[in-house]
């Protein structure tokens, strides 16, 4: 093709770039393929209508694709802050608006909660967090977007799990109905007669557990740790049958440390989906989340080969029971592998950390706390569901630090249109999250001292008034507000946590058994403002050192 003028050769590569622009944005398309036929071919091939006007190729080929790229920058610029665009209403930073990969630099320093809470505090109760996604933080945001006619998962989804997109995880299924044929299997291992099973594997992990520190009476450990590995082997019990070594040889197996480097590129591949494109055909990207995928996947099918001594959860997943009409495939079961050791393992060790941290931090909470352990028949798991005061610290750290700081995104039903959320609509291509952290801290729900550690306020009124006067007395009660609508640590409908009864059955256990057994206490070089200052959101929480030395206990 040839142009007569150069201005009509430029024009024709700028169009070219317009066009580029309305396919990723009706179709998205997310292959490599489309990637190098879009941003390579299609800019090489126009070369030709710039060529006859510069001095030969290495002058063509340079400004054929400035010309290509500026136009196509500033077309995505010029539609995403325009009032055009479906979420132009809607307040949040101009870098946001502009591009996710803004949000995206925030998120790998590892402070994202902390990015949004400071967003809905200037911006109000919605803000445009990127080019097409908005948080919420409000209530009434909770039902339409994640009830029983919400929205199914967003494309963070797409970018966090690019490596099995035939066959996903639980975790990550943006079909309902896919979602509600796999969840089955999932409800039956976490029921109620399920779980009196389990009971024995978790008190028998806890004991260990215990016996262990018990050797270590007097000098510093990290509790942290230590709880990371507990939680670690009873998943391996109650998920595989078994295998989970973690405590006796201190993490022999380095899992720790896997999932450690496995979460940031997670992370980033979530929050920009495209870059998971990469992450499949570039096998240096993202080694640590590759190298953990494979042991879950291991575990899981060495599960499925060997079998095991209990119905376990995995009995549950592989359908060893024939009770439904299709075996699930080998690809199903390894998918599962990995949410069952970050869905399991680290949300729980994470909770119980912060607990103690809380507990440490608070004497006064502490020894209300240890003087209802010390109460008679507090040792099994039905009483321990029944202590007001365990269950209430448990579910004021949960509030504080839930243990997905920033909740879930959700977008609406491919077909559907949009989603009315509340007051507003989110149109078809518009990404949402009710960011949790913003929520559990937001003084409409929570009232008084909403960033506080006040188990008291899970109490019935007359006890915690009887406990804290000066806060939840007669005087006071006008400004207690406790809206529990607003507390959804694990989520709610039908994406919600499978194993939320497990994770408080084992939380409840675990700080009985040491409550019980220890008097506990802080190192004496130890930051306690560092622990929260240390914490990392990468959707799994990070944590740092929490060193704690034990007494044993007189009466123990």
């Amino acid at each position: 093709m040839h142009t007569s003028h150069p201005l009509h050769a430029v024009l024709a590569v700028s169009c070219a770039a317009l066009t580029c622009h309305m396919v990723f944005k009706r179709w998205e398309p997310r292959s490599l393929l489309a990637y190098i036929l879009f941003f390579v071919l299609e800019p090489t091939l126009l070369t030709t209508l710039l060529l006859p006007h510069t001095s030969g190729i290495s002058s063509a080929a340079p400004l054929t694709f400035a010309v290509y790229y500026s136009s196509l920058v500033a077309s995505i610029l010029a539609y995403r802050l325009s009032p055009f665009h479906p979420l132009a209403k809607y307040p949040g930073p101009l870098l946001c608006r502009v591009s996710k990969l803004w949000f995206a630099a925030i998120a790998m320093k590892g402070k994202q909660h902390l990015y949004y809470y400071d967003l809905h505090q200037r911006f109000g109760d919605v803000v445009r967090i990127g080019p097409n996604e908005l948080s919420f933080r409000d209530v009434n945001a909770i039902v339409p977007m994640m009830g029983s006619q919400g929205m199914p998962k967003g494309p963070w989804w797409d970018g966090r799990v690019p490596d099995t997109r035939d066959v996903r995880p639980l975790l990550a299924l943006r079909d309902p109905d896919e979602h509600a044929r796999r969840r089955r299997a999932w409800n039956r291992a976490f029921s109620t007669p399920a779980l009196k099973d389990y009971q024995v594997l978790i008190d028998a992990r806890i004991s260990q557990l215990v016996d262990i520190l018990g050797t270590k009476v007097g000098t510093s450990v990290d509790l942290s740790k230590w709880l990371g590995w507990l939680t670690l082997d009873i998943m391996n019990d109650v998920m595989f049958g078994g295998g989970g070594d973690a405590m006796e040889f201190e993490d022999r197996d380095d899992l720790s440390r896997l999932l450690i480097n496995a979460q940031p590129m997670a992370l980033l591949m979530s929050h920009v989906p495209w870059i998971g494109v990469f992450y499949l055909w570039i096998p240096s990207l993202g080694k640590g989340l590759r190298t953990f995928r494979n042991y879950a996947a291991q575990r899981a099918s060495t599960r499925k080969a060997h079998g095991s001594q209990h119905k376990d959860v995995f009995y549950h997943l592989i359908d060893e029971a024939g009770v439904e009409p299709a075996t699930p495939s080998s690809a199903q079961v390894a998918s599962d592998g990995g949410l069952a050791i970050v869905a399991g393992a680290e949300t729980t060790s994470t909770t119980l950390a912060h607990v103690f941290w809380l507990l440490l931090a608070n004497p006064a909470a502490y020894r209300r706390l240890q003087a209802e352990v010390d109460e008679p028949g507090t040792d099994n798991g039905a009483s321990q569901a029944r202590m007001p005061y365990l269950n209430a610290v448990i579910n004021e750290a949960l509030r504080l630090f839930p243990a997905v700081l920033s909740g879930s995104q959700r977008a609406p039903l491919i077909g559907s249109g949009g989603k009315t959320i509340g007051r507003h609509f989110v149109p078809e291509g518009t990404s949402a999250v009710v960011h949790t952290y913003s929520l559990h801290r937001d003084p409409r729900y929570f009232s008084p001292a909403p960033h506080a550690f006040i188990p008291e306020r899970w109490l019935p009124a007359a006890d915690r008034a009887a406990l804290e006067p000066r806060m939840f007395g007669a005087a006071a009660d006008a400004a207690v507000v406790h809206n529990t609508a607003a507390f959804i640590p694990f989520s709610v409908g039908p994406s919600n946590c499978a194993g939320r009864n497990l994770a408080y059955q084992e939380m409840r256990a675990a700080v009985c058994a040491l409550l019980s057994r220890f008097e506990l206490r802080f190192d004496a070089g130890f930051d306690v403002a560092s622990w929260e200052e240390n914490l990392c959101d990468y959707f799994v929480v990070q944590r740092g050192r929490l060193p704690v030395v034990l007494t044993a206990r007189p009466h123990t």
